[in-house]
């Protein structure tokens, strides 16, 4: 594929984002600021940026518990989410739900699901809930993690989902694990296969190279707002970290997490920007300017207030 440097400076600069995201969330969980559970996407960023990059603003999105990345890509504010993360009044839904819950009206973010595969009948809702409202230009992009395809309403949204013509398109982050079980040990069949057998559209790449994330999904996107029709898309990928922020994964051996550092896609991405010309001052200014941006933002949410016992019933 040809090499387009602005394209490639837009992949590292929102895949480091989000990686430096997420490391400022655990170091806040190791601090004690995180309550609840959180669940971090170090290792899988090329999946949010190579595919929603493709999405027009009006499109609608529905993430995963592991989504701050899909969530930051879908336009919400970086601060609003960071003070999210650590329940203060100035996060994006005024501190209430945390890390697992975050939806944003103002982008059409839907939200996220903490029962693992509800999202999938949600999904199928809103793509019928489009076709009813006669909206021709917007689609949903629904992310789902390895784990929820083998929940039985996967395969029930699927068959309504083809029935119903929805324009809905799901993409599978398969880190290869659902919690501490690996999904090689809980079936033989591949994701996106599994869609092929309802007659939906769909296909596998590369989760860690997000230019080939990048051109699969748009060829998908296309697909959907056109067509549209749903269709599946299955990244294959892994989180170098745990499940949750203190999962200490002994279900993995350390040979097998360093295998699978060694496909990092933001070194993977860093090293085609230098093979290809670009001059690491411009790699290190983008560095510099991602640090800011997250310090500002944990500035800000450290330094806000937590909300008012008296605003605990408000809307």
């Amino acid at each position: 594929m040809n090499f387009n440097q602005d394209l490639f400076l837009t992949f590292f600069e929102k895949m480091y984002l989000i990686r430096r995201f997420e490391q400022k969330v655990y170091e806040f969980a190791e601090r004690g600021l995180v309550f609840g559970s959180t669940h971090l996407e170090v290792g899988e960023e090329a999946t949010a940026v190579g595919t929603l990059l493709n999405i027009n603003k009006e499109d609608y999105l529905i993430a995963t518990h592991r989504g701050h990345g899909q969530e930051l890509l879908k336009g919400t504010d970086v601060k609003n989410m960071m003070a999210e993360m650590i329940g203060k009044d100035a996060g994006v839904c005024g501190g209430r739900v945390g890390s697992m819950h975050v939806a944003d009206a103002s982008v059409n973010n839907l939200g996220a699901q903490g029962i693992i595969g509800a999202s999938f009948p949600i999904s199928v809702g809103v793509g019928l809930a489009l076709n009813l409202l006669g909206d021709k230009e917007k689609i949903l992009i629904s992310f789902f993690g390895d784990g929820a395809s083998n929940q039985g309403n996967f395969y029930e949204s699927l068959n309504m989902a083809e029935l119903w013509k929805v324009p809905v398109f799901f993409v599978c982050v398969n880190n290869q694990y659902g919690m501490g079980t690996a999904y090689c040990s809980t079936c033989n069949i591949e994701i996106h296969k599994k869609a092929s057998l309802f007659n939906i559209k769909s296909d596998y790449e590369d989760g860690n190279d997000v230019e080939k994330v990048y051109h699969k999904s748009k060829e998908l996107i296309d697909y959907v707002r056109t067509k549209r029709l749903p269709a599946l898309l299955e990244l294959k990928t892994y989180r170098t970290i745990g499940h949750s922020a203190f999962d200490k994964h002994p279900y993995r051996t350390k040979e097998e997490i360093e295998d699978w550092k060694k496909k990092d896609p933001i070194k993977r991405i860093e090293a085609t920007l230098t093979s290809n010309g670009v001059p690491l001052d411009t790699i290190d200014d983008i560095k510099k300017k991602v640090e800011a941006q997250i310090q500002d933002a944990a500035d800000f949410a450290i330094k806000s207030e937590y909300p008012a016992y008296t605003d605990a019933l408000e809307q």
